[in-house]
């Protein structure tokens, strides 16, 4: 599976980070540390599935008529969140052609007559427009979400940021994708209802999946695959360098998918030299989960050999609920790729480093 198409390339803004540091911590444990892990404890009790078959089989032209129903029907701030996010991920589809090579821009219909169509901000226009169109790339997504809960009672805001996607290291570290956050009994969460809402398969189709790992994620899971402009949105005391970010490891959604609990190594840029030997190990938090998930069937792994950067490498023994791999480094090799089930869950960067003059010659 790939979320490639999932970054919002229009958005061409540098990064551009907080001054400050002193007064952007104070600003952060003042503002966010707030009753952290409340709601992510009720998430481990909570059950969402009434909320998210009602909301699937619920029609809605505007975003304020759709958050009367869900003020209607739910009254606590956390309920009202998942309903917001629900409806979204079901019935929102992901635009795959809004930034090919010769895409015209899409236009929208407006009738100066309709006195509907005066939008109070640019925001409840692109929802709007989003509704109407049932696609949109991560700014509609983000948007959307952000009126349906402002009209339902509950704060929420766009975040702007540095998405980390598949792309094989090619990729300039910009702004290229927007999420949410969003406050829930005075602290504050993170979401992408963008990547929860499917995946974008190797045929360039979206594919209607919901996941939620994006939904109210810990702020040390989601800054895996989610760098902000303004670092108060890291919800972290002490957010990662731009430096540290970069060198984690790639995790994919398959990662997500069959539940992994930890890995290593931990750094995602490996120096070694050619010849060298590197372990690696997953803990997945159950073997047999395994045997009930499919791996992706729109990748083929014998067009794996055919990527010359890349090594793809299966488990070399496997131990209850531990993984084990081994990899030989390679010359011209830079990226180490660890299959399970057939699905490639994790990536690292290896830097190969030549002994001497003669290995450097020869190979």
């Amino acid at each position: 599976m790939r979320k490639q198409s999932h970054s919002c390339s229009g958005f061409l803004f540098f990064l551009t980070l907080v001054t400050s540091v002193n007064f952007m911590r104070r600003w952060l444990i003042g503002l966010f540390l707030l009753c952290q892990g409340g709601v992510h404890a009720q998430l481990q009790t909570v059950s969402f599935t009434s909320i998210d078959w009602k909301m699937r089989n619920t029609e809605a032209p505007t975003p304020d008529s759709l958050a009367r129903f869900i003020a209607s029907n739910y009254t606590t701030q956390l309920e009202k969140v998942r309903a917001a996010y629900s409806w979204i991920t079901s019935h929102i589809g992901y635009n795959t052609g809004m930034y090919k090579p010769g895409k015209v821009s899409v236009k929208y219909p407006f009738d100066p007559m309709d006195t509907a169509a005066i939008w109070p901000s640019g925001d409840e226009m692109v929802a709007r427009k989003v509704m109407l169109r049932k696609e949109a790339v991560c700014d509609g997504y983000s948007k959307l979400f952000k009126v349906i809960c402002t009209y339902a009672g509950v704060e929420a805001v766009v975040v702007q940021g540095y998405g980390r996607t598949t792309g094989m290291g090619s990729q300039k570290f910009r702004t290229n994708h927007t999420w949410n956050a969003v406050r829930i009994d005075s602290a504050w969460y993170l979401l992408d209802v963008t990547w929860a809402s499917g995946y974008i398969n190797f045929r360039d189709e979206f594919v209607s999946s919901q996941n939620d790992e994006y939904f109210l994620t810990p702020p040390g899971q989601f800054i895996q695959e989610h760098y902000p402009e303004d670092l108060r949105w890291t919800l972290l005391s002490q957010p990662p360098t731009v430096s540290e970010f970069k060198k984690m490891p790639f995790r994919s959604k398959n990662f997500i998918k069959y539940d992994f609990m930890a890995f290593s190594p931990s750094g995602g840029v490996i120096e070694a030299a050619v010849g060298d030997t590197i372990s690696f190990s997953l803990q997945v938090k159950s073997s047999e989960r395994r045997k009930r998930i499919s791996p992706d069937s729109f990748v083929d792994t014998a067009s794996f050999s055919t990527w010359p950067l890349s090594a793809f490498i299966k488990p070399e023994n496997e131990k209850g609920n531990d993984v084990y791999y081994s990899y030989i480094v390679q010359p011209g090799r830079e990226w180490v790729n660890l299959i399970y089930n057939d699905d490639v869950v994790m990536r690292y960067r290896v830097n190969v480093v030549y002994k001497n003059a003669e290995t450097l010659v020869g190979n």
